[in-house]
């Protein structure tokens, strides 16, 4: 981990801060109070708080090499999850008959969404159920595969991605596809703490080495020859990482245009979203954006921008306004919320009136503005246990101790940076991934590789002629 948690936290908001004050976007029917800062500013402090009660800045220890995880129970439940969900996704999939069509997955997330602010039970299929339990696997096999292996296998590595996509297309959404690509490159980057180079131990060439001939002609000492580096990837993975990202792009700019489409395109688009998403992109400097990027590529600014940053705006909204129930975990936990629908689909319907009346309902929240919602100030407390555990995994990683905490860190990372969407365990069914990620953690174990003790070789017994 390169940053301390409360850094990595802090820097994360500043960047959000940064943006939404440099582009041109414009508040539209919303208010962002003193108030609401405040508040933001208190569940930061109280995080940062958790995390540097836990660990203070550490430099980073050296790996002891000798030290290795064994994978093989974890690898086998990992396995077994993926290529199950695998195949209930593609039941789930094919029975609905759209399987490529963006726009009848739009409408079907549309519609899930009412049914949720409607406190209705879920009409999904027990395949799709049970995917959705299962598919946070993939991300932990794929982490796995690509961060510890020392030679990663393509099958396996797609066989981590394929929950995931199959997920994707399942749901209709661009969540799993964009957290697919970030654990590939969180993933990809913790190998240096993995596999940390050392310098290349060199060895002299053979007696017999014409080397030794060369070097005595010219009196000078036979050459020194380094052993092969450790293992990299070699740039056929990298160029397909790439394509990977970049299909992932593309998907995401065809949602979008998608939904544009839906209301009429992309200059219906912009003048519906002051209405509908409280903002518009007509502050400042806006006119250097439409005149150089055209309509459709300062669209694609303005929404990429837009999901970074609106975190900030709502939850300042929520804090300055929010005045509803405590919803226990119902608006920041998919599995939570599912389980409460189901339970008593009134109390979520009502809560939720709430939020949709403040036109927050539907947008992230961030990880405080969902703490808020469910807990009010209670939530204070969750937030410094999430900053005292982020804390305790920098501490671990930086000791380098035990290697199995090296797994945690894109997770942990991750979970920081998105914090203005949602909390870590309401993110993109964060519950269940951290469920299989716990599970994975413990069924691994640390091995130390001893070296072989050699034996001495035994002068020979010298031998006696016998007298004749």
């Amino acid at each position: 981990m390169k940053f301390h948690p409360a850094a990595l936290m802090l820097l994360t908001w500043i960047s959000a801060y940064a943006i939404f004050i440099v582009l041109p976007f414009t508040l539209e029917g919303r208010i962002m109070s003193l108030y609401g800062y405040l508040i933001q500013a208190v569940f930061l402090a109280v995080f940062c708080a958790g995390a540097m009660f836990a660990s203070r800045p550490l430099p980073q220890r050296r790996r002891d090499p000798a030290v290795s995880v064994n994978f093989r129970q974890a690898d086998q439940v990992l396995m077994i999850a993926c290529g199950l969900c695998m195949l209930v996704l593609a039941f789930d999939m094919f029975q609905g008959g759209n399987l490529f069509d963006l726009a009848a997955a739009y409408a079907e997330r549309s519609d899930r969404a009412t049914g949720l602010l409607e406190g209705a039970e879920s009409d999904s299929s027990i395949f799709f159920q049970i995917g959705f339990l299962l598919y946070p696997a993939g991300y932990v096999f794929l982490v796995r595969e690509i961060a510890f292996k020392h030679r990663p296998t393509p099958w396996r590595i797609a066989l981590g991605m394929a929950p995931v996509v199959m997920a994707a297309f399942a749901m209709g959404g661009r969540g799993p596809l964009f957290f697919l690509v970030v654990f590939a490159i969180y993933a990809y980057n913790l190998r240096k703490q993995v596999f940390p180079r050392t310098p290349a131990p060199v060895r002299r060439p053979p007696p017999g080495h014409p080397a030794y001939a060369a070097a005595a002609a010219g009196g000078v000492r036979p050459p020194m020859r380094r052993r092969s580096s450790p293992f990299r990837f070699g740039p056929g993975f990298k160029i397909a990482m790439a394509v990977v990202a970049g299909l992932a792009m593309v998907y995401f700019v065809q949602v979008f245009i998608t939904r544009a489409d839906a209301i009429g395109g992309v200059d219906m688009m912009f003048g519906a979203v002051g209405q509908r998403w409280g903002v518009s992109f007509n502050g400042t400097f806006s006119n250097l954006f439409y005149s150089t990027l055209g309509m459709d590529g300062t669209y694609m600014v303005f929404v990429f921008a837009w999901y970074w940053i609106q975190g900030i705006v709502m939850s300042n909204q929520i804090f300055t306004e929010y005045d509803g129930p405590m919803l226990f975990g119902t608006y920041g936990i998919d599995l939570v919320s599912a389980a409460m629908r189901r339970i008593n689909g009134e109390y979520v319907a009502d809560g939720f009136a709430t939020l949709l009346h403040m036109n927050v309902y539907g947008f992230v929240p961030s990880a405080f503005g969902s703490l808020y919602v469910d807990f009010k100030f209670f939530g204070l407390i969750p937030c410094f246990i999430w900053g005292w555990l982020t804390g305790v995994v920098y501490r671990k990683v930086k000791t380098a101790g035990d290697p199995r905490w090296l797994m945690l860190v894109p997770f942990v990372s991750v979970g920081v940076v998105m914090s203005l969407n949602n909390t870590p365990l309401g993110l993109s069914n964060g519950l269940v991934l951290h469920a299989w990620l716990l599970t994975a953690f413990f069924l691994s174990r640390s091995t130390v590789r001893r070296p072989v003790a050699v034996r001495p070789a035994q002068p020979a017994a010298p031998s006696v002629a016998r007298a004749g």
